[in-house]
């Protein structure tokens, strides 16, 4: 057993001098390079960049080129009205045509739908950029808490490491007082059955922290390296109001963008849906090239070379009052795009003051947490004083050693716990990536 103990302190401690630090800012760095979500992420705003030009939005000529080439063989029988002309018979008589232009087509006007289309794709770059910060902010959160999940693993396996020496200390001397006679074999099985306690938690919590580790990595999306751990971080207040924050994320708050870009997207297709009452008008013009052989008729050859081009204007009178219907829809789409900034705009109000109150409330636990571990460890040193001179058992003494664990642990969840609302805060206000 005390074999056992030893090899896992050795273990763990020769792993804990070969680690580097990573803090979390490195871990954002690589996510924001690695992450699979964001990369996708990335190509889609690069997608709507690509689309928002005036091509696109129908400003543009269009020109294209084409050519064509023909034959045929037959038997051509002429007769010739007057009888002036003999009637011509000709067998496998051959025709050839070859034709080749260019064209090019514009629309002139269109009713500004072209102008409203091309506006827009533009808004749509904002929109899918908002939609991207958006996601992007929310898998920042994921890497975090990640990172956090890691960090509470080292802290177990700090505590681990911590309580296995204490009972094997304890181990120890039980072993020599039973040898001595000064102590019951009890004594000797209990602090047994504890090492083997707390030995079992250190394996445990290894294995916890290399799972953080692969997760970490999987949210990441690369290799974070071998033998890594998080940095230690002390919580410090800030110097926010609810208020200040709810302003700040009025103005960058990723998902209220996004909302109010809607509602500016759905005004241009209710413009668009108005282009739709005035005329359409369009020229198109060409360069043409055609030559036509044949070995049967009066004219054996015939070559055209030269421009066209003309210039037309249609105008819808009736379709079923299919375009009214579109601009009363587009309205009402309008409308409830503004509706919708009003309900992200409450959402946002709730989940800020939730947010908030639970940022104060885990300082206020951490707090009272860390006044509590100076009662436990003064009640730990104290016990085993008390222990060493036979003035308590040895279960009070391990109640007294399972009291600063738990204090210790509840100390590790209410930092992390501190950590996470103060990045949810800073996500509500839109300042996780700025900052």
């Amino acid at each position: 057993m005390k074999k056992l103990a030893t090899a896992i302190l050795v273990l763990a401690s020769n792993q804990m001098l070969a680690q580097d630090t990573i803090t979390l800012e490195q871990v954002f760095a690589k996510a924001l390079d690695h992450n699979f979500q964001i990369r996708m992420l990335e190509n889609q705003t690069e997608i709507a960049e690509n689309s928002a030009t005036i091509g696109n939005a129908g400003l543009l000529p269009s020109a294209g080129l084409n050519a064509q080439a023909g034959g045929n063989i037959t038997d051509t029988k002429l007769e010739f009205a007057g009888g002036s002309i003999p009637p011509t018979d000709i067998k496998g008589a051959q025709s050839v045509n070859v034709s080749a232009g260019a064209t090019l087509n514009y629309t002139l006007f269109k009713g500004f739908s072209g102008k409203y289309t091309f506006e827009k794709l533009k808004l749509n770059v904002e929109a899918v950029d908002a939609q991207s910060r958006a996601a992007i902010e929310a898998s920042m959160l994921q890497v975090a808490n990640a990172y956090y999940v890691l960090t509470r693993a080292i802290d177990q396996i700090t505590i681990a490491e911590s309580n296995v020496l204490i009972s094997k200390q304890r181990f120890e001397r039980a072993e020599l007082a039973n040898q001595l006679g000064t102590a019951l074999r009890t004594e000797l099985l209990a602090a047994r059955v504890d090492l083997t306690t707390d030995s079992s938690n250190l394996l445990v919590a290894q294995v916890n922290k290399e799972n953080a580790e692969r997760n970490l990595e999987q949210l990441v999306g690369t290799d974070l390296g071998e033998n890594y751990f998080t940095q230690g971080f002390s919580v410090e207040v800030k110097d926010w109001t609810v208020q200040q924050l709810f302003e700040e994320a009025k103005v960058n708050n990723a998902s209220l963008k996004n909302k109010e870009l809607q509602v500016e997207m759905a005004d241009k297709d209710y413009k668009i849906a108005w282009s739709s009452v005035f005329p359409t008008v369009t020229v198109n013009g060409g360069y043409n090239y055609s030559n036509q052989q044949s070995e049967a008729g009066i004219v054996l050859s015939n070559t055209q070379l030269g421009f066209n081009g003309a210039v037309a204007l249609s105008y819808p009178i009736f379709n079923g009052f299919k375009n009214q219907i579109q601009r009363q829809n587009q309205k009402i789409t309008m409308e409830n795009r503004s509706i919708e900034v009003e309900q992200e705009e409450m959402q946002l109000a709730t989940n800020l003051n939730n947010t908030w109150a639970s940022y104060q409330q885990s300082l206020k636990v951490l707090s009272f947490e860390k006044s509590n571990q100076k009662s436990a460890e003064l009640n730990l040193q104290r016990s085993e004083e008390l222990y060493k001179v036979g003035r308590i058992t040895s279960t009070q003494f391990r109640e007294a050693q399972t009291a600063l664990t738990a204090s210790q642990v509840r100390i590790s969840n209410a930092e992390i716990s501190v950590k996470l609302n103060e990045l949810e805060l800073m996500r509500l206000s839109g300042q996780i990536l700025s900052k």
